[in-house]
This record gives C-alpha cells, structure tokens and sequence, in this order.
C-alpha cells in the first residue's frame, strides 16, 4: 500500500495491476479521475448531509477494469457518524447511486 494526496487529502492507495499483482502508484489519469470522483460526492448535498466531516481515508485501483467499468476505483470515507464506501468510474455523465454506492463521473480526457 502507497500514499497519495487526492483534493488535499492524504489517502491510502492500493493498486490492483491485470495481473492481480500489486501495483506502485497511481497515473496521472487515476489521480485525475478519482480527484473528479472525490470532488462530485462533495458537491451533492445528499452526500454531505448523509456524511458530515466526510474525508477520503482510502482509494483501490482496480486495474483488471477498464475506466468505465463499474468497480473501477474504491473509495473509503471517514465521517463523523462512522464510515462510507463508494464504488467510481469514469462515464457519459455523472450519476451517484446512493442505494447501490456507485459514484460515476464524466471528465474530458484530453484536459487531464
């Protein structure tokens, strides 16, 4: 497991390359997806009435997926009621599905 600064915060980061070995550090693409993935659940009013004080304590890469694979990125939060999962990914638009934990957001990738 590695460290990573993701939005300001100090996260965990653990990597899972296709081969189901264990990988070094995030690209520049990952950390852009999942800071667009951290920043989209703090803009929604559910997600910060549902975890006040939330911070993003932990992020798994799950490289046997694609991008947009739901599943792709793990997201763990520390709040001040316990804590939340999020499962990410990059899509056609963004959606949050609380009852599921699915996060997806939509990033122009030739910005990143």
């Amino acid at each position: 497991m590695t460290k990573a600064t993701i939005n300001g915060q100090t996260v965990d980061v653990e990597i899972v390359e296709a081969d189901g070995s264990s990988g070094a550090s995030l690209t520049q693409a990952e950390l852009a997806l999942i800071a667009a993935l951290d920043g989209y659940l703090r803009k929604q009013p559910a997600f910060a009435e549902a975890y006040p004080g939330a911070h993003l304590t932990r992020v798994d890469s799950n490289r046997i997926l694609q991008d947009t694979d739901e599943g792709r990125f793990y997201l763990r939060y520390d709040h001040r009621g316990g804590d939340t999962e999020f499962w990410g990914h990059l899509a056609e638009e963004s959606v949050l599905d609380f009852e599921r934990g699915i996060a997806a957001v939509h990033i122009d990738r030739q910005r990143s």
